[in-house]
């Protein structure tokens, strides 16, 4: 009875682990080799390596133990005009975009006009690395469902 009740504080303590930038960094070196990343304390630029093994950096992941909290920001190639019927005709098609998702929304930069898909969520009670390679992959998934609209901004 001693030791099943030992376990389960064990696992409860887990489950309630703060989630850092150790933990992330941890979860995106299990994903494999071709996960390339610069860090900055809880702060992460997911990179990619292009013909020329030039790096291209596509998601932003910022961890939060403070407020529990992870915001994942997936680059696109969208970009919103400065002014005239083009810009809003861009932000209409963002907010369209924003409607017909659940999960994922869009999101442009006043100053450079550059569109990021965005998620955000909580750390409280934990997060375990199947539950952050989901929320990567559905991050990515959407932006790579929605390129040619994006890219026609």
């Amino acid at each position: 009875m001693k030791l099943a009740l030992i376990g389960i504080l064990i696992v409860i303590s887990l489950s309630f682990a703060e989630v850092s930038g150790d933990v992330v960094s941890g979860y995106l070196d299990a994903m494999g080799e071709n996960m390339l990343y610069e860090r900055s304390d809880n702060e992460f630029m997911l990179t990619a390596a292009i013909d020329d093994s030039t790096l291209v950096p596509y998601m932003y992941i910022l961890v939060d133990p403070e407020m529990e909290g992870c915001l994942v920001v997936a680059l696109t190639p969208g970009m919103v005009p400065e002014s005239g019927p083009e810009r809003n005709a861009a932000l209409e098609t963002l907010t369209e975009l924003n409607w017909s998702n659940t999960w994922v929304k869009y999101t442009s930069d006043p100053a450079t006009g550059e569109v990021s898909a965005m998620y955000t969520f909580s750390t409280e009670n934990g997060l375990g690395q199947d539950a952050f390679s989901a929320m990567l992959n559905l991050l990515l998934a959407t932006v790579d469902e929605d390129w040619s609209v994006l890219s026609a901004l």
